[in-house]
């Protein structure tokens, strides 16, 4: 979480009961899906409160204002999320990283915080280069628990099958960089085009079923190194 507590208050009666699983639902799809280097800080925070001084009927789990709340507190959850990515000390792009038609949900959020950690994508991206080849790297050995040890489901991922794009945030087409297994002639000026983008995502798909993740990171600039080698915690 970069270093950051964050506290989300609410004045509707939510009943105590329900605050820890409404909270891990929309922790896990916001600030447990970001990373700016990958470290943590053993103070990272989030925490819900709730007053209930708003008054009326209390949201308890399996009530329609439970499951429209949790909606809600997701969604803010998500944008805070994402706006510490975008304020990642010396980012200059904001990359949404997309893993989809997954067999598991497990597998396509290991495979998309791997690509979101790794630091030759995030330099890639932030020398503009269309290096598909550092996503592919990462998305292989993203199901490696450690270094030396088996794969966790050597079937996760399959060359064959697996397809790397570029999703301009314009609306525009994407810019396929890879294709079951088998490289694009890569238009240069579009990838350039795509890159010079402040936002961007990154779409992996896998071809092995139907989950998906997201993921939000930035890029490593020559800033990160100054402001991180320059000053002492």
């Amino acid at each position: 979480m970069a270093t950051l507590l964050s506290i989300i208050a609410t004045d509707a009666p939510v009943s105590s009961s329900a605050l820890p699983a409404l909270l891990r639902k929309a922790v896990d799809l916001s600030f447990n899906s970001i990373t700016i280097d990958g470290d943590t800080s053993t103070n990272d925070t989030v925490a819900l409160l709730a007053n209930g001084a708003a008054g009326g009927t209390e949201i308890s789990e399996g009530t329609h204002d439970y499951s429209v709340f949790s909606g809600v507190l997701s969604e803010f959850a998500k944008e805070l999320a994402q706006l510490v990515v975008r304020d990642g000390e010396g980012a200059t792009k904001f990359v949404t990283i997309r893993v989809v038609d997954s067999k598991t949900e497990e597998a396509a959020r290991k495979i998309a915080s791997t690509i979101a950690r790794s630091p030759l994508v995030k330099t890639a991206l932030y020398g503009k280069d269309a290096n598909w080849g550092r996503i592919l790297c990462a998305t292989g050995y993203s199901l490696i628990s450690e270094p030396g040890q088996a794969v966790n489901d050597v079937a996760e991922v399959v060359t064959e099958r697996t397809s790397v794009s570029f999703v301009p945030t314009d609306g525009s087409e994407e810019l396929k960089l890879l294709v079951n297994g088998e490289p694009e002639q890569v238009d240069e000026v579009r990838a350039a085009e795509i890159l010079e983008l402040e936002d961007l995502e990154i779409l992996v798909r896998l071809g092995t079923g139907d989950k998906q993740a997201t993921y939000w990171t930035c890029d490593y600039s020559h800033e990160y190194i100054t402001i991180n080698g320059d000053y002492r915690t």
